[in-house]
């Protein structure tokens, strides 16, 4: 797995570690982790992350929550909705800033 370095949101730097992930009660096994040594914040790599995704669906507990929506156009940006129930389970609030990023080349990260 390519191994690239980057600054975290925070300013702190991401490093890597292999961690056992648990994720909504299910072991995914022991996997590769970045994680910021400033906040804590961890994230998931995108290999990391297709094997946590096929152990959940597995499960049946991935997918569970997706929808598709319409992007939009406003001046030279590109707008989300994020629907009402995924907005209330996220506690997303009008107004409230988040931080965005692309992981790989088809996700797109929120993070709160």
């Amino acid at each position: 797995m390519e191994k690239i370095r980057y600054p975290c949101p925070c300013g702190g730097k991401i490093k890597w570690k292999k961690d056992k992930l648990i994720i909504e009660g299910i072991d995914c096994g022991v996997l590769d982790v970045e994680y910021c040594s400033k906040c804590g914040e961890e994230y998931l790599p995108e290999q990391t992350m297709e094997l946590v995704e096929t152990k959940l669906k597995e499960k049946g507990l991935w997918g569970i929550q997706r929808k598709e929506v319409n992007l939009w156009k406003s001046g030279n940006s590109v707008l989300l909705r994020i629907p009402k129930d995924i907005a209330d389970k996220l506690k997303l609030k009008p107004d409230e800033k988040v931080t965005i990023y692309a992981e790989g080349k088809n996700k797109l990260i929120i993070g709160l």
